[in-house]
């Protein structure tokens, strides 16, 4: 069954990682259920027809559980979506300043940002304070998000799966920002020595579908030296999606 032409073909319309696989496999103690139940003297399951009972349903349950995850892509058993509806709803003094995202754009370049519906996403602690992610669907089909206070921010752009802010000392980053969309799944920050990290990321659900990092640089890698080198998008297949360097 697990091994069936349809769920080959499904596979290969729908990859999954096996990493993430594995990460779900362990998260729910497949392997190890599994094993038990093929290992048991077949006269004691004999002996034991409750528990032949439930070995064949920990077997069934593995084999559907291998059919989700090739037609599933990973990042939807895997990844927690915040819902976006149920955050909280900023005070009027935030509202003001994403209302003034829209008066302050050129003409014609207004990311008309909903400013009423801007709800509260998180909180991260970089560049010593401890700021908040605001985040407003736009009507032009993006975002807007703010990091306050002193944090940046700013409006999606169509097409560009990877945004990021820095704030630079001589041209190395002292904490990066950023959000992400589709086809994105995983940002992977590279150093100058070539070690990397891979920084928490915050999903929300429609209507802002994008996910909201922030990383506050080591000390000990804001030299000239030994520095952040880059920052890169990853798909859920692993395959590069876009790359920003530093320096």
């Amino acid at each position: 069954m697990l091994n069936a032409p349809e769920l080959t073909d499904l596979r290969a319309a729908n990859p999954v990682s096996l990493d993430e696989a594995r990460r779900l496999a362990d998260a729910l103690q497949l392997h190890s259920r599994v094993l038990s139940a093929a290992n048991e003297p077949f006269a004691a399951r004999a002996a034991r027809p409750a528990r032949r009972r439930v070995a064949l349903v920990a077997l069934a349950a593995a084999a559907v559980l291998a059919a989700i995850l090739v037609a599933t892509p990973a990042w939807a058993l895997v990844r927690d979506v915040l819902p976006f509806w149920d955050q909280p709803t900023a005070p009027p003094a935030v509202q003001v300043q994403f209302w003034s995202l829209n008066a302050g754009a050129p003409r014609g370049m207004s990311p008309n940002a909903v400013a009423g519906e801007t709800r509260e996403v998180g909180r991260f602690t970089f560049g010593g304070f401890t700021r908040t992610l605001w985040v407003a669907p736009a009507r032009n089909g993006g975002f807007c998000s703010l990091w306050l206070p002193r944090g940046g921010g700013g409006c999606s752009t169509a097409g560009r799966p990877l945004s990021t802010g820095a704030l630079l000392r001589g041209g190395v980053p002292e904490w990066i920002t950023g959000d992400a969309i589709a086809p994105v799944n995983d940002v992977v920050i590279r150093f100058s020595d070539g070690t990397t990290v891979h920084p928490r990321i915050v999903w929300v659900s429609s209507p802002i579908d994008a996910g909201f990092f922030a990383y506050d640089v080591p000390a000990r890698e804001q030299t000239s030296q030994a520095h952040v080198a880059s920052i890169a998008a990853y798909d859920g297949n692993g395959a590069l999606v876009t790359r920003q360097t530093f320096r």
